[in-house]
């Protein structure tokens, strides 16, 4: 699914912007809770475009309900004893109601690679990483097209940051959905996005390829937008030392290119 606003009302000002389907999509900038709040379907209904064709005031909730949001911490949304439990409430709030119900939580937690015995573990038993994989599996319970993470990677260790990255981009790839993090670590959206998406002062400042963004090195810094600790490396070895260096993702290829031509 590929959402559009087009000339869409924003206080005194309009946004145009188009979250493409079957991306991982990094959202960063100020006030990005209003911006979420567009996404997320909770402001006009007017000026939107679904797959290229005028969202109708008919489709408005049904489309709504396909953008899941997981926010950075679960504790504030569990209220029932098991895992289990929790997505059966969490079924019945949204109205699905499937043949079997313990199938359908046991698919959810396969597909973020979780086994059957967590269905009867307390949230508070699980570690960081197993309480983000649990709100992915929540969330994939209604089928969501767009599912919009805040900040999924905090305060997870690097291994436990490759597993969640495993997840998502299963998910991606394999159930083609759109997924959208939300995250003011640079560093974190260089690393896991492949578009970008900047919101600063009301506007959309920048929505390209991630890498593409962040090697706009000068116009990030006049706006005051943070680049990459490695994107911000190379840009001041290309400016003060003239070196011969590429931009690079990765530690590893940017020591290779170092050796190579430094």
């Amino acid at each position: 699914m590929e959402l559009t606003w087009k000339e869409y009302p924003y206080k005194d000002k309009t946004i145009n912007l188009t979250i493409k389907e079957k991306k991982i999509i990094g959202l960063t900038g100020n006030h990005i809770e209003d911006l979420l709040e567009i996404i997320l379907l909770k402001g006009n209904k007017t000026k939107i475009e679904v797959n290229g064709k005028e969202l109708k005031e008919k489709d408005f909730y049904p489309t709504k309900s396909k953008i899941s949001f997981v926010p950075q911490f679960i504790e504030d949304n569990i209220h029932e004893a098991t895992i289990e439990e929790q997505m059966i409430e969490y079924m019945k709030h949204n109205d699905i109601y499937p043949k079997n119900l313990k199938k359908k939580c046991k698919d959810a937690l396969k597909i973020v690679g979780l086994e059957e015995s967590f269905l009867n573990r307390n949230i508070y038993t699980c570690s960081s990483s197993e309480k983000k994989q649990i709100q992915i599996a929540l969330e994939l319970l209604k089928n969501p097209e767009i599912i919009v993470l805040e900040e999924p990677f905090q305060v997870l260790d690097i291994p436990n940051k490759k597993k969640i990255r495993m997840v998502l981009r299963r998910i991606k790839d394999q159930f083609e959905k759109t997924i959208i993090i939300v995250s003011n670590n640079p560093n974190t959206l260089l690393q896991e996005t492949e578009e970008l998406i900047i919101f600063k002062n009301d506007k959309i400042l920048a929505q390209e390829n991630t890498m593409d963004c962040y090697q706009r090195v000068d116009f990030l810094k006049k706006h005051k937008i943070e680049v990459p600790d490695i994107i911000d490396f190379v840009y001041l070895a290309k400016k003060n030392k003239k070196a011969k260096i590429d931009y690079a993702k990765d530690i590893r290829d940017l020591i290779k290119d170092i050796y190579k031509h430094v």
